[in-house]
C-alpha cells in the first residue's frame, strides 16, 4: 500500500493520545475491513476517498504535532461514530452530499474540512471527540444541509467544553421534566458564578435553551443567582443529539450538578 493508502490509518494512530481504546478500535476495523476502506455499501468508496484526500492535504501543510494529534483524534472519533450508526441500524446518506458537482468540491469534503479545522485550533481538547461525533452525524443524515452543516460547526467552535456540558445536563434534567430550577452553589468563587451565569446566558442567545422568567443578579450580598422554567429549545435538542453530548462522561455532568444544584 502507498503512503497515501496508509494516511487514514497513520492519522488515526497519531491521534490516539486524545481518542484512547478509540483509535485502536477503528484501526483493527480498517485493517480488517475491504483495502482500509470506512465502511461498505455504495456510499463507502466515496467516504473513503474523501477522508484519503483531506489527510493527504494535511500531511502536506505546515502544522505542529500538537495540531497534527488533534486531527488525528477527530478522524479516529469520526469514523468510529460512523461504524457505531451502521451498528445501530443507521445507513450512510446516499443524496448528493459525497458528489462533486460544477466543479465545486463534495458538500462532504468542505464540511469535513471545517471539522478539521476547527479541531485543529481547538485548544479544549475535550471538545474534540464531539467535532468527531459531529461529523459521523452528519454522515448519517440526509436532513442536514451543508449550511446548516456549517452553522452546527461555527457553534461548536465557540462554546466551551463546560458548555457543551452544561447544555447535556439541562437536556438530561429536560428529559425527566420539562422544566425545573437551579441554583448557583454559595460556595464557589463569585468570579466562577458569574462565568457559568455568562455560559448560559450565552447558550440562550444561540437559541439552544430558553430562559423564561427573570434573572436575578447577584448582589453585594452574593446571594444566588436563581430562576425557574429552562426550556430546551428543539434546536438545543436536536444540536446535543448530532454531537452525541451523552456520551459527556457521568462524573463530569455530576460536578456541574453540585456547583449549579439542579432542583428537580
Amino acid at each position: 500500500m502507498t503512503n497515501k493508502d496508509n494516511i487514514i490509518t497513520e492519522l488515526v494512530e497519531t491521534g490516539s493520545d486524545i481518542s484512547g481504546s478509540v483509535a485502536g478500535a477503528v484501526i483493527g476495523g480498517l485493517v480488517a475491513g475491504p483495502s482500509g476502506a470506512i465502511i461498505g455499501g455504495a456510499s463507502g468508496p466515496f467516504l473513503t476517498r474523501i477522508f484519503k484526500k483531506v489527510g493527504t492535504e494535511i500531511k502536506n501543510r505546515f502544522i505542529s504535532p500538537r495540531e497534527e494529534v488533534r486531527i488525528g483524534a477527530v478522524y479516529g472519533f469520526a469514523i468510529n461514530k460512523i461504524q457505531q450508526n451502521i451498528k445501530d441500524g443507521q445507513t450512510i446518506r446516499n443524496d448528493s452530499f459525497f458528489e462533486n458537482r460544477e466543479s465545486k468540491r463534495a458538500d462532504s469534503e468542505e464540511i469535513f474540512e471545517g471539522v478539521i479545522l476547527g479541531a485543529q485550533k481547538e485548544y479544549e481538547e475535550r471538545k474534540v471527540k464531539y467535532l468527531g461525533n459531529l461529523y459521523g452525524n452528519i454522515c448519517t443524515n440526509d436532513k442536514i444541509i451543508r449550511e446548516h452543516a456549517n452553522q452546527l460547526i461555527k457553534i461548536t467552535n465557540n462554546l466551551s467544553y463546560r458548555q457543551l456540558c452544561i447544555l447535556q445536563l439541562f437536556v438530561e434534567k429536560w428529559n425527566e421534566n420539562h422544566n425545573f430550577k437551579f441554583r448557583v452553589k454559595l460556595d464557589i468563587p463569585k468570579i466562577e458564578t458569574s462565568d457559568i451565569i455568562i455560559e448560559i446566558r450565552d447558550l440562550q442567545q444561540r437559541g439552544l435553551i430558553n430562559i423564561i422568567s427573570r434573572w436575578k443578579d447577584i448582589d453585594d450580598n452574593s446571594k444566588p443567582i436563581e430562576t425557574d422554567d429552562i426550556n430546551l429549545t428543539e434546536t438545543g435538542l436536536f444540536y446535543s443529539e448530532m454531537l452525541s453530548l451523552n456520551e459527556i462522561p457521568l462524573e463530569e455532568l455530576k460536578k456541574l450538578n453540585s456547583l449549579l444544584k439542579i432542583i428537580d
